[in-house]
């Protein structure tokens, strides 16, 4: 239906006849403070079976892989059981092992992570759920040693909110969990609903929809699965981004004559226009600090990627290289800002520091790479490709590395990485 979020807009301010009209833990064992570090080694075994081996292969490879995205480790899959002398030629700074029981429909898992060089435990709990919720008690146990270790707060028990493509016409949001399981549809109105954003407590998704005949925003209560609209003035209101503090969401309003952006106080619903010019303003993305935002305009004569206060003031253009940029989205670490720049190929997605240097380019493949959503660690993104025939969702890390599909079997897009639900 688009390439672009920039097109996106063009195209809908098209139909709508007014174009150019005038986003208990132990105590931290090691700490890391730099981003630029080689991976620790670190191993995991197979949790003792009470429900046979396939269950314990399961929860290696779930815990395993949660150490992987964390960004930190280097893992090591190995068979047995850890050596009694610890070491044992092994060079990880640290062995993952455990058991596990079942009782009725609970299940009780007991890890157990010790330091290979000293032997003395690092984490060891019990941890105990419905057996239906066991890959998010595994999730949890992976947070929990990636917190003990480094000091980071993990990212396993993090959702991706997306847009499930059903029909020409019909478009839901879904959320699925960050490795690619447990897909629910969140919306089942049989129209067109995109831009999912989530709030920063994760506790809210808002999303903007055709269900009313026009591009209105809503806000989806996850807890309560209630449902309200937020904004529905003539035209489109679409492109949301929620501020860190939770009190504003930025978003594309075409009630002017084109696309501009504008502040909506939650609460109250007041809207407060930020940028004023003839050219297409639109996808804003928020700073961590919640005092700037990143947007997409036209204004130079390309769609390029600006930077202005949350106020609308100081605006200064980011981008110089490439014809056509768009969809910024700004790390939850301050320093880089991924966008999607249009390439030979098609589109690929490229970061940026938000000084304007060290641009670098991290998809290059046939086809296109869009919709970029950071981790809330910052360390990896999910994006959206057709490499393979029709999109799909991928992630990688920060510099381009381990891209690998989350989704198969349908057409997906417009990806939200959700912050941390504990």
């Amino acid at each position: 239906m688009r390439h672009k979020n920039l097109s996106f807009v063009f195209c809908l301010t098209l139909l709508f006849g007014i174009a150019n009209a005038a986003f208990s833990q132990t105590d931290v064992y090691l700490r890391i403070y730099t981003k630029t570090f080689q991976r620790i080694d670190i191993d995991v075994y197979p949790f003792a079976a009470e429900g046979g081996a396939e269950i314990s292969e399961v929860m290696a490879s779930v815990i395993s892989n949660d150490l992987w995205m964390s960004g930190f480790f280097k893992v090591n899959v190995k068979s047995g059981a850890p050596a009694a002398d610890g070491a044992a030629g092994s060079r990880a700074l640290a062995a993952v092992s455990g058991k596990y029981f079942t009782s009725g429909n609970n299940i009780t898992v007991q890890p157990h992570v010790i330091d290979l060089a000293s032997g003395r435990t690092i984490l060891k709990n019990d941890y105990s759920d419905a057996v239906t919720r066991q890959r998010y008690l595994l999730h949890k146990i992976s947070d929990d040693i990636v917190y003990s270790l480094t000091g980071e707060r993990g990212i396993a028990r993090t959702k991706i909110a997306f847009v499930k493509e059903k029909g020409e016409n019909v478009k839901e949001i879904a959320v699925m969990d960050y490795d690619g399981q447990n897909v629910v549809e969140l919306t089942n109105n049989r129209s067109i609903n995109l831009s999912p954003a989530w709030s920063p407590d994760g506790s809210k998704l808002c999303y903007s929809t055709f269900k009313d005949n026009n591009l209105d925003l809503y806000v989806m209560n996850l807890q309560t699965n209630t449902l309200a609209r937020l904004s529905n003035v003539q035209g489109l209101n679409s492109a949301a981004a929620w501020s860190p503090d939770g009190a504003n969401i930025a978003l594309t309003l075409t009630q002017d004559g084109n696309a501009e952006i504008y502040l909506l106080e939650v609460e109250k619903k007041k809207l407060r226009r930020l940028t004023y010019n003839n050219a297409i303003d639109s996808s804003p993305s928020w700073s961590p600090s919640n005092r700037e935002m990143a947007f997409t305009s036209d204004r130079s004569g390309t769609p390029q990627i600006y930077i202005m206060d949350s106020d609308g003031l100081n605006v200064r253009r980011l981008t110089f290289e490439g014809s056509y940029n768009d969809s910024p989205a700004w790390s939850p670490r301050g320093d880089k800002i991924a966008f999607v720049s249009r390439t030979a190929s098609g589109f690929d997605i490229y970061t940026i520091d938000v000084t304007g240097e060290n641009l670098m380019r991290l998809t290059d493949s046939s086809g296109s790479n869009e919709d970029p959503s950071w981790s809330p660690n910052g360390f990896s993104l999910i994006f959206s490709s057709n490499r393979s025939g029709r999109k799909a969702l991928y992630s990688m890390f920060w510099d381009g590395s381990d891209q690998k599909p989350i989704t198969s079997g349908g057409t997906h897009y417009m990806p939200a990485w959700s912050p941390r639900i504990n």
